[in-house]
C-alpha cells in the first residue's frame, strides 16, 4: 500500500517501528528509541499483512466512511471489509466444475 498521503506508509512505519523503533529513522533523533511496552495495544492487535487484509485502494471509495471509526480496525472481529474477505476467500476455495 504505497502511494497514499502519508510518507511513510502505515505498513512501512509499523515495519520501522518493529525494526528500530521509530516509524522513520529521523524521528529517532529526537529521542529514545520506543520500546513496545510503552505502548500498550488491544489483545488481538497486528501488522497489516497485505496477504490476508483487504483494504481500499487509493482512490477507489466502495462505501463512504462508517459512523463508528472503530470498525475500520483491520485486526477487530468487526473489521468493515471482514465479509468482503471472506467472500473473496470462499471464492478462491470453490472447486471449479
Amino acid at each position: 500500500m504505497t502511494g497514499g498521503a502519508n510518507k511513510p506508509s502505515l505498513i512501512e512505519a509499523q515495519k520501522n517501528f518493529a525494526d528500530f523503533g521509530a516509524s522513520t529513522r529521523a524521528r529517532l533523533t529526537r529521542g529514545a528509541p520506543s520500546r513496545a511496552s510503552d505502548h500498550p495495544r488491544e489483545p488481538f492487535w497486528r501488522m497489516i499483512d497485505l496477504r490476508v487484509d483487504d483494504f481500499e485502494q487509493p482512490g477507489e471509495h466502495e462505501a463512504p466512511l462508517p459512523a463508528d471509526l472503530a470498525v475500520l480496525y483491520w485486526w477487530r472481529p468487526t473489521f468493515w471489509r471482514l465479509d468482503r474477505r471472506n467472500s473473496q476467500e470462499n471464492a478462491q476455495r470453490k472447486p471449479t466444475g
